[in-house]
């Protein structure tokens, strides 16, 4: 049985594949529709995500909640 990925790995993906990511870019890109998971859920999930990934340096803030991937984040997902 194949192993899921976490949200952190699916969150350095679509960073690596996009310039910058938000709470909107994610939304579209991991087909999360506002009617399967609301603003919270997903702000406790994915937007805590998001800010552990910044904090261990493998994404970096640019704003409020736009974040780009880093060359440590690079590495990660290429291991």
């Amino acid at each position: 049985m194949a192993k899921s990925k976490t949200w952190c790995e699916r969150i350095l993906n679509a960073a690596s594949k996009e310039e910058t990511i938000s709470n909107s870019v994610l939304r579209v890109r991991f087909r999360i529709p506002k009617t399967e998971m609301s603003q919270e859920e997903f702000n406790t999930s994915i937007g805590r995500s998001m800010v552990h990934l910044a904090a261990n340096k493998m994404l970096k803030r640019v704003e409020r909640g736009v974040y780009t991937i880093t060359k440590k984040g690079q590495k990660a997902i290429s291991a």
